[in-house]
């Protein structure tokens, strides 16, 4: 678990570090790009970060819901007001739905029988929770990477 609570670091690292690149930038874009930059920053953080908060975090489900509808609507708010404020409700929106759709994957995760799934035992569903984590890191970081490459062109 040390290894998802690195990644979880991570991600909210590098969560901040996009944000105070663009916030830096922010006079180089429009508000259509704006828009677009919204829509994806914040689902994808909002989604790896609820993930990995879901899978880390053993409370109560109403708990682990609260706690990243919070998280997810506080990065929607800090992306979208980048620009007009505007696509602040945008980013509300995305923030909603990536981190409610993150505590369902985690809770997927750690208990697949959520969704009738067969598991052998208790060892591959450590390995998935290993892999999933890891896996939307990577796609974390690669959106990021986009986004800020996107500032280039």
């Amino acid at each position: 678990m040390i290894t998802i609570w690195g990644l979880a670091i991570w991600n909210v690292a590098v969560t901040i570090y996009c944000y105070l690149i663009l916030r830096k930038r922010k006079q180089l874009f429009d508000d259509r790009f704006a828009t677009t930059l919204t829509n994806t920053a914040t689902f994808i953080a909002t989604i790896v970060v609820s993930l990995h908060v879901s899978v880390l975090l053993t409370v109560e489900l109403s708990m682990i819901f609260i706690l990243n509808m919070i998280i997810g609507v506080s990065i929607g708010s800090l992306f979208g007001s980048l620009v007009k404020y505007h696509s602040v409700l945008i980013g509300f929106y995305n923030g909603l739905i990536g981190s409610s759709m993150g505590v369902m994957i985690g809770e997927v995760l750690k208990n697949p029988q959520i969704c009738s799934i067969p598991i052998s035992n208790q060892q591959q569903v450590v390995m998935n929770m290993y892999q999933l984590c890891g896996f939307a890191t990577l796609l974390l970081i690669v959106v990021f990477g986009l986004v800020l490459y996107s500032m280039r062109v």
